[in-house]
């Protein structure tokens, strides 16, 4: 029996082991050439203008990713992104941020995937993992996003959190197949946060970072990002359950040769 339980094990561990080998970082950006001239930016979401985008220089982090918009758009909201990389359908996006305004009245900002890239106003779509600062009564949620043509993003799932503007986190955003997974950590510590959602809107896309604000609620969008990554992959979902596949054929067959 234990011979089999082995064999069980070891063959987890080799599914999960040959997944892990077999992804491969396919787009990063530590912003270490002083520019973003591999990024798309994204402006047009709600008509706002006057944007900025700068990889360092003056006052701005060096190596960093600082991505600023006014208010002035469809009712008064201003929204700025950028995008990177091929277009996938499952797999990961994170992204460090590392200056950004706390808890209250302040900008949204969000790790983004399965974007379709589109800048005209209010026709951009995919999903996001966002901080929201001025959510639950100015405490702040984590919110997982879709983002919808013709509409304004949709709560599919929250959770009560304040970040810390004097600390720096991790998000993350997985995909596997309809199955969307957000996780955000301190950078030095570990896990704060994750949320799960089921979502079959967008089945694939392009994978960014987006902020907004909105006059009367928040000052205006202003981020910074660093460690930019994409991993395409097998889910994590898909992978347990390969596993749990063979455990359960493992355990059949030492059943009828017992």
């Amino acid at each position: 029996m234990f011979r089999f339980l082995n064999a069980g094990v070891f063959a987890v561990a080799l599914i999960l082991g040959s997944a892990s080998l077999q992804a491969q970082i396919i787009f990063s950006d530590d912003f270490s050439s002083g520019n973003d001239s591999s990024w798309t930016h994204l402006s047009g979401y709600v008509g706002s203008t006057g944007q900025s985008w700068f990889v360092g220089g003056g006052t701005n982090p060096p190596n960093a990713y600082r991505l600023i918009a006014p208010n002035n758009g469809l009712s008064g909201y201003g929204f700025v992104g950028s995008y990177a990389g091929p277009s996938i359908a499952d797999g990961r996006v994170e992204v460090d941020f590392i200056n950004f305004a706390g808890p209250g009245a302040n900008p949204v900002f969000a790790v983004a995937g399965r974007l379709n890239g589109n800048n005209a106003a209010l026709s951009l779509t995919g999903y996001g993992y966002a901080y929201e600062p001025f959510a639950s009564g100015l405490t702040g949620e984590m919110v997982l996003y879709r983002i919808e043509a013709g509409n304004l993003v949709q709560d599919i799932g929250s959770q009560q959190i304040s970040l810390d503007p004097a600390k720096d986190y991790k998000f993350v955003l997985e995909f596997s197949g309809s199955t969307i997974h957000g996780q955000v950590f301190e950078i030095g510590g570990g896990l704060v946060v994750e949320r799960f959602a089921t979502d079959t809107f967008y089945a694939g896309g392009y994978s960014g970072v987006l902020g907004y604000g909105q006059n009367g609620v928040t000052p205006p969008v202003d981020f910074t990002v660093d460690n930019f990554v994409v991993v395409p992959e097998p889910g994590v979902s898909l992978l347990v359950g390969l596993g749990l596949v063979g455990l359960v054929a493992i355990h059949r067959f030492r059943r009828k040769n017992s």
